[in-house]
């Protein structure tokens, strides 16, 4: 299942937002509270966005709210919290949300009291680790000497494992796609994934495969659909919106990613923002907002800059 808000906002097609200070003015009167993603809008990989900081701990000085709220599981929280701190973002560590800790959360809502196979980073056993769910252990496994499928004959396939747990894995192969697939032909297995993130632009012409790739390959191989945690699903703000500590309708979201970030916003009826800084352009959203298929129009977002630094000039509170 995935969780859909009723919306209070309604979508009117993309603008690019104004640069000037009168208009950047009134458009902040509406917001209280802003979620960042990460990648593509506040660093790039290890590498911090040009002025990013100086334009997030502006908007902290004029009283709004902030999330950094990533679908990268490969971290921790504690590890994003660094990461964010010594960038030097003024974030607190309660204010990140992460799709590997949304994932153990559910596990925990769930009451998950077996094992979990992960494909995946650390990041994925650290917090199944905080939640009290103990993770097979991550194998160095190699391909070599290896006969498929011959050998899937001597692979161990541990009777406690309850879940399948995938996010983003940088050495995912055929042993990983396999020992996932023969777990899940237990229908009692739970499928999960952080996220469905197909992949992150690491240079011009050059892509990283995220997440969604490991996820796509195990749903092929077993014709089973994971329950996905991280954006555009709302559960992994849910908790955040039913204490009050947000209201949508005051709430802006700020994206690099049409299919994760700006849906996410529009399933939960938040402001949305596109940046041009990382996975789509300003052109992507008006192919889309041309398309007229309801599910690409929901991905358009309310506004688009460049960069999230074409702010800080207006923004009265910046660092001087």
């Amino acid at each position: 299942m995935n969780f859909a808000l009723n919306k209070s906002v309604q979508k009117g097609g993309c603008q690019v937002l104004g640069l000037n200070k009168y208009s950047i003015q009134q458009w902040l009167k509406t917001i209280d509270t802003i979620i960042y993603d990460g990648d593509g809008v506040l660093w790039n990989h290890d590498k911090v966005l040009e002025k990013a900081p100086e334009t997030f701990n502006a908007l902290r000085a004029m009283g709004k709210e902030a999330f950094i709220c990533t679908n990268n599981s490969v971290s921790s929280v504690a590890g994003i919290f660094r990461k964010a701190q010594e960038m030097g973002f003024l974030v607190a560590q309660n204010e990140i949300l992460s799709s590997a800790q949304t994932l153990a959360r559910f596990m925990k809502e769930k009451r998950f009291k077996k094992k979990a196979f992960v494909v995946g980073g650390q990041g994925i056993v650290d917090e199944l680790k905080l939640v009290g769910i103990e993770s097979l252990p991550l194998e160095e496994s190699s391909l070599q000497n290896i006969s498929m499928p011959e050998d899937i004959l001597n692979f161990f396939l541990d009777p406690e494992v309850g879940a399948v747990v995938v996010g983003s894995d940088d050495d995912f192969n055929a042993i990983k796609l396999t020992k996932a697939s023969c777990y899940l032909k237990d229908p009692e297995v739970m499928f999960v994934a952080t996220s469905r993130d197909m992949s992150f632009p690491a240079a011009p012409g050059r892509m990283v495969p995220r997440s969604g790739v490991m996820v796509a390959a195990i749903q092929a191989a077993t014709q089973r659909m994971p329950f996905t945690c991280g954006k555009p699903n709302p559960y992994m703000c849910i908790d955040l919106m039913r204490q009050g500590l947000i209201q949508p309708e005051r709430t802006l979201i700020v994206g690099d990613t049409m299919q994760t970030d700006i849906l996410f916003g529009y399933n939960c009826g938040f402001q949305t923002l596109l940046v041009g800084s990382g996975v789509n352009s300003y052109q992507d959203a008006i192919e889309a907002q041309a398309s007229k298929v309801p599910s690409l129009y929901q991905q358009v977002p309310d506004l688009f800059v460049p960069k999230l630094s074409n702010l800080l000039p207006f923004l009265s509170s910046r660092n001087r």
